[in-house]
């Protein structure tokens, strides 16, 4: 994928600083059911699919509104790339989270 500046940036680096952004929230972790972060560059736009696995009464919309603007700050601020969209796809929920009353 190409920064902003022109620079050429390996694939492999972008998707550390992604699973980084993603590690911040507790409630959620990346999918290991199959390859959970892809990254699209054609050119003129740029994307980014997630699937994760969320823990149950989590509100879905919200979390993944705040990791969507999680990964944009932390691919602008620290790689210089701006994303045309970031899609997050949830896979699974883990019930075994739930609290006990």
């Amino acid at each position: 994928m190409i920064n902003n500046s022109g620079t050429d940036i390996a694939e492999s680096v972008i998707i550390v600083k992604i699973a980084q952004a993603v590690a911040l929230f507790d409630t959620v972790r990346l999918t290991k059911k199959k390859k959970a972060i892809k990254i699209t560059d054609t050119g003129k736009l740029k994307s980014v699919e997630i699937s994760i696995d969320i823990n149950y009464n989590i509100v879905i919309p919200q979390i993944a509104s705040e990791i969507q603007k999680a990964i944009a700050s932390v691919l602008e601020r620290e790689l210089d790339i701006v994303v045309d969209s970031i899609d997050v796809t949830v896979e699974g929920v883990n019930i075994d989270k739930l609290e006990t009353r």
